[in-house]
């Protein structure tokens, strides 16, 4: 599965043994975070606010796989 945001973009593939991963993650670094929340939310997606770097917005979602992915607020 590939997607693009203007120039960015984020190839994903699905092996036959693939599991979920819960350590290792992609982050990207966006603007204006709550905006990416409301859209989950209205997609249905699960988030989770990430609080361990003071100063700092971000939090996790998980694809449809189950791989978490971080997106972080632009400073």
């Amino acid at each position: 599965m590939w997607f693009q945001a203007g120039p960015i973009q984020v190839h994903l593939g699905v092996e036959p043994d693939m599991r979920p991963s819960i350590k290792a993650h992609p982050a990207l670094v966006v603007t204006e975070l709550s905006g990416w929340k409301a859209r989950l939310a209205a997609a249905g997606c699960r988030w989770q606010d990430a609080d361990e770097i003071p100063g700092t917005r971000r939090g996790h979602t998980w694809d449809p796989f189950g791989n978490r992915i971080e997106l972080i607020e632009a400073a």
